[in-house]
Parts: C-alpha cells; structure tokens; sequence
C-alpha cells in the first residue's frame, strides 16, 4: 500500500471512488471547509522548515566568541530543542550555513512541532517578536512568494465554488498569489484577521487567517504586525483576547456548520484544540455522521490531531476510537489530494453537465456510459500528473481556461489565459440550471465523454498542446492513423470568431470543431487553391443536432468517429 507521501494522484483517486466516496463528493457539492497548515507550503521558502533554517543561520552568523553572546545563547536553546544526538553534534558546523548540515533535515523535523517555543525564545533588550520580524527577515522572506500546485489546485477549487470558506495558521501569502497567478484579483478572497476585516464588499470565498497575514503586516505594520500570532503565548492567549472574539466566533460557527478536512496541519496549537472543544460542547457534530465531519490529511494521526478529534466528539470518542481514527485519517498529503479533488470535482461537473444534453435516445444506460467516458479521461490525466505536480496544476489551469474561452466566448488569447471555472457554483446546483442550456458545455462535456469511450475502447488516445499557444485546441486526439486537433465551440458564430482571432484557418487539415448547435455551410476564400492542393476542411460538427437525433448510444458513437475522422 502507498504511503501518504509516496501515494499518487491516480492512486488517491482511487481513494476518493472509495473508502473516501463521500467525502469526494460532498467536496464537490462545498459541503467541506478546508483548514491550511504549514505542511500545504512545506517546498517553499515560507514553509516552516525555511522559517526554522533562516532563523538558525541568522542567529549562527550574529553568534560571536563571547560565552555571554544572547544570540549564541538563543541558538544553542533552539538546537537542544531539537534533542541532537552525539552524531549530529558533530555535524553542526556553526562556520557553514545550515543547508550544509548533514543533520538538517532531521533538526528541522523535530523544531517543526515546536515552532511557536521556537519562536518563543527571546533575545534581550528586542522586542517579543524579534527573531520572527527580524531573524526570519520576515518583510523579504514574505513579500516575493511563488505559489505551488496546492496553492493552485484551491484556487481552482474556490473559483469552482466547492470550496468558499478557508481557514490558515498559515502568514503566507500563497493562496493569494495563486489567484493572481490564475488571472483573477487576489480580492477574491475575504482575508479574514479580525472582525473588522469581515466588513465591506462582499468577497467569493473567506479566508480566515487567524495567526496573522504576512502580506498585510508588511502593508501596515502598524495594525497588522502585532496581530502575528507566533509565539506559545501569544497562541495561548488567542481564545481569551477580544481582539480575535469575532473570528473566534466566525470560526466556531463554520465548525458547526461545514464538515472539516485539515491539510497540512498538525493541529498542535492549543486554540485550534479549543476551537472543536467549544463547538462540542454545544452540540457539535456525531462521529457516526457520513461522510466524517473531521477529516486529516495524513499517513497517520499524531498526538494532536487525536487529542482534537477526543475534544471534538466527547465522550462518544473513548470506546470508538479506533473507528474514528480509521474514518478521520485520509492517506495522502496535500499535492496528491488537492490536485485528485480538482479532477473529481471537475469530471463531476462534466457529468451533470453531460446529464442534461437533449438526447432522447440515449437512455439511462447510454449516459451511465458518458459519464464513465469522463472518468476515464480524468483517469488518463492523473497518471500524468506526477512526474511535475506544478507543471501539471499550471497546465490543467491553461488548458481548461484556454477551452472554456473558446468555447463560450469564441475567442484564443495571446499566452495564458484567465481561469474560466466550469461554474461558479457547487456541482449539485448545476443540474437544470437554466443559464447553462446556451453556454454550450452540456454538448461540449457529453462529447468529452464519448471521446473517453473511444479512448478507452480504441486506438484514439488524447493529448494536450501548450495552453499558452494561440492555435492550442482544448484536446489533442491521435490514432494509428491520424490526428486531430479538437475545438469547442458554442456556436456558429464562435466558430467564426475562432478563425478570426487565428486559433484555426480554412486550411487546417487536422481541426474538428464539435458545435453545441447549428453550423452553416462556409464559402471558401480560394476554391480553386484548396482543389489544387487536396487539402481537406476542418471537419465542423453540429453536434447537438447529432445528439438530439441519436437513435442509441451506439448510433451516437459511430455517428461521432466518422464525424471525427480518425
């Protein structure tokens, strides 16, 4: 069996078509509240593991001769904090630079639990949070930030509407990064402090960043600098100060509310223990409940997620522990889960937008089938997704956006694309929406679907291009014979636009366009050019007539593969 580190992107789908079903759909439908911890940034600078390093070089390199030195004495109470052996003594070279350390990786883990005693640890005559606003030179170590796949893939996921409340101990700014980096404004989300934070224009999803935002601090010191929660006092005092009472209130009711999955976070901070704990005691969620209310991200529970998951359910928690940790602890860490959670919640919305074509012959048997073409297109995407997890999120973001443009908008733009979601809404509330039937995506999915059956039975297999390329297609499909680049397109008129702005020409021997409606005979600019040549047209569908006609699922598909051509 994988562990949560080694499991991969198909491999944790397989989880959520399972023992995990529920969750993966309630997912779908926003019934969960994701919680974000330092383990979603753990690759990046700002992670916990880069925190921990620079802070031991700052005080290594400030660390003089002078047995008196604060900061010498500082750096040696954080190591021993870290309970090194007598063979990692030896490697600690105070000379080199930490990265150099052959015990880094192991110190470091053991300080990763320990990061607000860390933290803790004061140097005399500065100020409480020293080590963290200047040992971590917490302005340059905050302000530039690359977001990673996780950061992405829940951008995509509240641009999609399943997942609309987040709550972080997190300071980064990442996932506002990632929604500047998906083309939409990183107001997208309420960053959430303080109460005060909560008023104003309405936002699409909330994020509570109740340890403090490092993006806001460095804008103004002032207000937001103090508000860093870091140090185990400050974590300690945070249930009982009024400054946090509004948050703390906002947070309790989403608990009460929202199901639970925490990712990335070890749940070691005592006012997150406190937070289930209030929520119990006044009829908080069951265990038995389905699918789990509190759900972790893990190989395996630690101490902390226990001790929460025990305040949250009360005295129901002792005889069924056993249960619970099986229900509560989902195998497999942030990328893997993020990236297979946008793909499911992707081909769910595919699915109900393919369940409500205009096909009368198809029958419940022939949209079952759809729907499996889907999946298993969603299949072929997981098992390339590891070899480059953020490639693979920038990809999917390009890609889906580049399709969704020129299907809709009949339209190709230079370079990547803003991201275009399915639907704004929860995939449930998709099914009859009356603003779908003229987008064209109910064709448009239900043809994605019969290209996954052809794949699956055939020698077709898809592909993509760069989305970043003007005449990339939303999917590339080859056979032993031939290949084809396959466009989207609402309308008739999209079509059109599409050659207009340059996706496609009259010339172009390997495009199919699949139209969600009519299409209209096109006069070719040079008749006589195109006869001399034996260039074939690009192959145009009208493809919801063809489904409106279709006298089986079987008719449907050879209809469908002649159309195409391959």
């Amino acid at each position: 069996m994988p562990t949560a580190g080694t499991i991969t992107v198909k491999e944790t789908l397989d989880l959520l078509d399972g023992a995990f079903q529920g969750l993966s759909d309630s997912i779908a439908q926003g019934g969960y509240a994701f919680w974000l911890g330092s383990g979603i940034s753990r690759e990046r600078v700002v992670g916990l593991d880069g925190v921990l390093e620079k802070l031991i070089d700052f005080l290594r390199t400030h660390t003089t001769a002078d047995p008196a030195c604060p900061y010498g004495k500082a750096l040696e109470k954080i190591l021993g904090m870290a309970s090194p052996s007598a063979d990692e003594r030896k490697e600690i070279d105070l000379a080199k630079p930490v990265a150099t350390w052959a015990c880094r990786k192991a110190l470091l883990g053991r300080l990763w639990n320990q990061y607000s005693k860390v933290l803790s640890v004061e140097i005399p005559a500065e100020s409480l949070d020293y080590l963290l606003w200047v040992g971590v030179d917490f302005r340059n170590t905050f302000s530039n930030q690359n977001p990673d796949a996780e950061h992405l893939a829940i951008g995509m996921l509240a641009l999609e509407g399943t997942v609309t409340e987040l709550a972080t101990a997190n300071w980064d700014g990442l996932l506002e990064g990632a929604m500047k980096a998906l083309g939409h404004s990183d107001t997208f989300y309420r960053v959430t402090v303080t109460g005060d934070d909560l008023r104003g224009a309405a936002a699409a999803a909330k994020l509570y960043k109740f340890h403090g935002c490092a993006l806001r601090a460095i804008e103004d010191e002032g207000k937001y600098r103090p508000l860093l929660v870091a140090r185990s006092a400050q974590i300690t005092s945070w249930m009982g100060n009024d400054t946090f009472k509004i948050t703390r209130d906002q947070l309790e009711a989403l608990i009460q509310r929202a199901r639970t999955l925490m990712i990335g976070l070890s749940a070691q901070d005592e006012n997150i223990k406190n937070l289930f704990g209030q929520v119990n005691a006044h009829k908080g969620w069951n265990w038995k409940d389905e699918p789990a209310p509190i759900v972790f991200s893990a190989n395996e529970l630690g101490d902390d997620q226990k001790d929460l998951l025990s305040v949250a359910y009360g005295k129901e928690y002792e005889a069924n522990r056993e249960a619970i940790w099986k229900s509560a602890c989902l195998q497999a860490y942030a990328k893997p889960l993020l990236l297979a959670l946008l793909l499911n919640v992707l081909t769910t919305k595919a699915k109900i937008l393919a369940s409500d074509i205009v096909a009368p012959g198809l029958g419940d048997d022939g949209h079952a089938r759809i729907a499996h073409g889907l999946t298993h297109l969603r299949d072929r995407a997981a098992q390339g997704a590891d070899d480059d997890r953020l490639l693979f999120a920038k990809g999917l973001a390009g890609g889906l956006a580049r399709a969704r443009h020129q299907l809709q908008n009949g339209s190709s733009p230079a370079g990547l694309a803003a991201y275009f979601p399915v639907d704004e809404q929860p995939a449930h509330l998709m099914k009859g929406k009356l603003g779908l039937a003229s987008t064209g995506q109910r064709e448009a999915a239900a043809a994605m679907g019969l290209i996954g059956l052809e794949c699956e039975a055939t020698a077709w297999a898809p592909g993509v291009d760069d989305p970043a390329e003007i005449r990339s297609a939303a999917l590339r499909v080859s056979s032993a014979t031939a290949e084809a680049r396959i466009f989207f397109a609402a309308n008739d008129d999209n079509i059109t636009s599409l050659m207009e702005c340059g996706a496609f020409d009259e010339d172009d021997d390997d495009v199919v366009v699949i139209c969600s409606r009519r299409v209209t005979e096109r006069q070719q600019r040079n008749p006589r050019s195109r006869l001399r040549s034996g260039k074939i047209a690009p192959r145009l569908i009208a493809f919801g007539p063809m489904l409106a006609g279709a006298p089986s699922l079987a008719g449907l598909r050879e209809a469908f593969r002649d159309e195409v051509g391959l």
